[in-house]
């Protein structure tokens, strides 16, 4: 994910050159800055300031209705009522990645005469019919100013063999934002988030030997070329996770249509019976 596509939200008829910005796509992302809209003050919005491209997500904690708002992005859904509002974190999500990683930056406000502290986690979860069962968690929570782009690759920490079917992505200028706590003018930058799936060098070297996965860009297609015609099946994530479309294939050579999709980073996962899984990246455009 590389924050380049964000939109403006116009949300006001009596001041149409008011708006925030939201980050795409908005089935994915959100921020409480539709929670700010009677000051015409938001706390999460599009920078220039980007580790690559034009744009990254830029979170600051502001002074809002005399409190401290943090600059919150997150996957999930927010409704605003003032403070009463309400946050529902997580989007449909499967995957079982090693380690999420990223680009950040932070220039951290004073809190409790010290320095305040950001967030950047990442929580798999699963829903067992009564309750949301946590099965892994990737965590970051940098207190000290980090003037330049700096990696990180968080691992997730799994405490259970469940398969998720949800993901909660959360990055906070301030740690403590939700309950109206942390220090003014804390500033978290954010770019070129990712999930890693982690594979041995001779696991990979072993498997790019026996298959290769090519996109055709032209004709809208994966070619999947194989040494072997036993089942195998292919599943497209987008770079949030969310399977995209899967196909069961069972021969040496295979075209597979993918359509019309948004341009951007999809990852393609390839398994057969008996085999590791065989994961890479596509661009499409």
């Amino acid at each position: 994910m590389d924050f380049e596509q964000w939109e403006e939200n116009h949300y006001s008829s009596w001041f149409p050159n008011n708006f925030y910005w939201e980050c795409l796509p908005t089935s994915t992302w959100s921020t409480g800055n539709s929670a700010s809209t009677t000051l015409n003050q938001f706390p999460t919005y599009r920078t220039t300031d980007a580790k690559s491209g034009n744009y990254a997500a830029c979170m600051e904690t502001l002074n809002l209705f005399n409190v401290p708002a943090a600059g919150t992005l997150f996957t999930g859904t927010f409704v605003a009522n003032m403070f009463e509002s309400k946050t529902y974190f997580g989007v449909p999500f499967t995957g079982k990645p090693d380690a999420f990683q990223g680009w950040y930056k932070y220039t951290p406000g004073t809190y409790n005469n010290a320095n305040d502290t950001a967030a950047i986690y990442a929580i798999l979860s699963k829903w067992n019919g009564s309750s949301r069962v946590e099965i892994a968690r990737a965590e970051l929570y940098p207190n000290t100013n980090v003037s330049q782009y700096t990696f990180f690759n968080l691992e997730f920490n799994y405490v259970n063999n469940l398969n998720p079917d949800t993901i909660t992505v959360v990055f906070a200028s301030s740690k403590n934002g939700e309950i109206m706590e942390g220090g003014i003018g804390s500033k978290l930058f954010i770019d070129d988030i990712d999930f890693y799936y982690n594979q041995t060098s001779s696991q990979i070297t072993k498997l790019e030997k026996q298959i290769k996965i090519l996109y055709n860009n032209r004709d809208k297609f994966i070619t999947i070329t194989r040494s072997t015609n036993t089942e195998g099946v292919v599943e497209l994530y987008n770079i949030t996770g969310k399977k995209i479309q899967v196909w069961n294939i069972n021969d040496y050579n295979n075209d597979l249509l993918i359509g019309k999709l948004a341009q951007g980073i999809y990852i393609c996962k390839y398994v057969a019976s008996g085999d590791k899984p065989f994961v890479t990246k596509i661009y499409i455009d």
